[in-house]
């Protein structure tokens, strides 16, 4: 079985590290109300893959628009390695959304501190 394990932060945010197939790592907040895959901050794309990322307008959840940059990276996830479409942030947001929890099981022990994922 496949897992990846986290942990709750001071402000009692499951976070997880998300690995880019290059071996660069990030830590990111889950966040259940974002149904994409991941927001990664500018900074971190930049530094660690060669994509210029396309500007792209999305819907945020209280109905406004943002105009954010899409690109696509190789990730480490649960066991696979794949390639995903992210959308990259100007701010210094990391964000794991639902997408990357399809067909896994989320725990988040807020007694012990601890997240796991599995598959």
């Amino acid at each position: 079985m496949a897992e990846e394990k986290g942990f709750v932060n001071e402000n009692s945010e499951a976070v997880l590290r998300i690995e880019l197939n290059d071996g660069s790592s990030i830590d990111c907040v889950l966040d259940t109300g974002f149904n994409g895959n991941l927001i990664l901050p500018k900074n971190f794309v930049e530094k660690y893959t060669s994509v210029i990322p396309l500007r792209v307008r999305i819907e945020l959840a209280e109905g406004k628009t943002a105009e954010v940059g899409m690109t696509t990276v190789d990730v480490k996830w649960l066991g696979d390695e794949f390639s995903i479409n992210i959308l990259v942030s100007d701010a210094e947001e990391s964000l794991i959304g639902t997408e990357m929890l399809i067909d896994s099981v989320l725990e988040i022990d807020y007694k012990y501190l601890t997240v796991k994922i599995t598959k």
